[in-house]
């Protein structure tokens, strides 16, 4: 069945098909994994914290960070394993259609060589250039530098091409 939301802009009308969740799903992955840097906002019993991290994601929308667990996030990951991020196009322009996600979840930290290798892989793959310096083995050997996975559970998508101007493409488990 065929949703449709009728737009009123001065004359023109505009129609607009409503999009399931599987669309706005899919839209959500495809602009994430157009992107590579997120602002990632942390909480501890300090205060919160805001870094900025790159990031790879898998198709169930997991976002993969290589980061020291001795860092202000990577401390504060393992009191308060909630998150918050921000994923958008510094480059666009105020008076352009906005596009970026606002998300939520929790982290924790990718165990087992497998799994380690699944994530760098898709890192390395949003992130190429760092392939010789950031491996597996030295991940397995420094204590600077581990994987996490974000698991989001509530996405916001601004997307004001594909959404009404009322509406945004809102994803959760």
């Amino acid at each position: 069945m065929l949703n449709l939301e009728f737009v009123h802009s001065s004359d023109i009308i505009i129609v607009m098909a409503k999009r399931t969740k599987l669309q706005i799903k899919e839209d959500i992955l495809k602009f994430i994994k157009s992107n590579g840097i997120m602002s990632l906002a942390t909480q501890s019993s300090k205060g919160p914290w805001v870094c900025t991290v790159y990031y790879g994601v898998d198709g169930d929308m997991n976002l993969y960070v290589v980061t020291d667990p001795n860092s202000i996030h990577g401390k504060n990951f393992s009191k308060n394993n909630k998150v918050a991020f921000n994923i958008f196009d510094s480059h666009q322009k105020i008076t352009k259609d906005k596009r970026g996600v606002q998300g939520k979840g929790t982290v924790e930290m990718v165990k087992g060589i497998v799994n380690v290798g699944k994530a760098l892989y898709l890192w390395h793959e949003a992130n190429p250039g760092a392939e010789k310096n950031i491996t597996i083995e030295k991940i397995k050997k420094l204590a600077d530098t581990k994987v996490f996975r974000i698991t989001p559970n509530y996405l916001k998508f601004f997307n004001k091409v594909l959404y009404t101007p009322e509406e945004y493409g809102i994803w959760e488990v």
